[in-house]
């Protein structure tokens, strides 16, 4: 029972969130932040993050100030990009990334021998 309780301590969800916009012309961006939150808590923090990049329209940022990226905050992108730097630098969490073309799959045979296959999704191009 100590040994469960233990490993229930040691090991802890890790939660991963995508965060995006999308802004005139087309342009899209995305990002996934993790930590050890659940949904509930991850939202609050955005909101927080969200309230601090809005505290941050029209003010010039003097350079060495801990504030992102060191310039006013006017349109969307950098919206964004102060959100993301609230997020991770003050509250914790971490950039992740994601490669939806490789894939690992587990499987057994008849002789109940345990392989792991990796496929790796491919686009080819030419002229034709």
């Amino acid at each position: 029972l100590y040994l469960v309780m233990s490993l229930k301590l040691i090991m802890r969800d890790f939660n991963i969130f995508k965060v995006e916009y999308d802004w005139y012309e087309g342009e899209h961006y995305e990002t996934l932040v993790g930590k050890n939150v659940d949904l509930e808590t991850f939202e609050k923090d955005l909101l927080k993050a969200r309230d601090f990049a809005e505290s941050l329209k029209g003010k010039e940022i003097k350079s060495g100030e801990s504030l992102g990226k060191g310039y006013s905050v006017e349109c969307l992108p950098e919206f964004y990009s102060q959100i993301l730097w609230y997020l991770c630098e003050k509250l914790g969490y971490v950039y992740c990334s994601y490669d939806e073309n490789t894939c690992y799959s587990v499987d057994d045979d008849f002789s109940k021998k345990i392989s792991i296959v990796k496929e790796v999704k491919k686009t080819e191009r030419k002229d034709i």
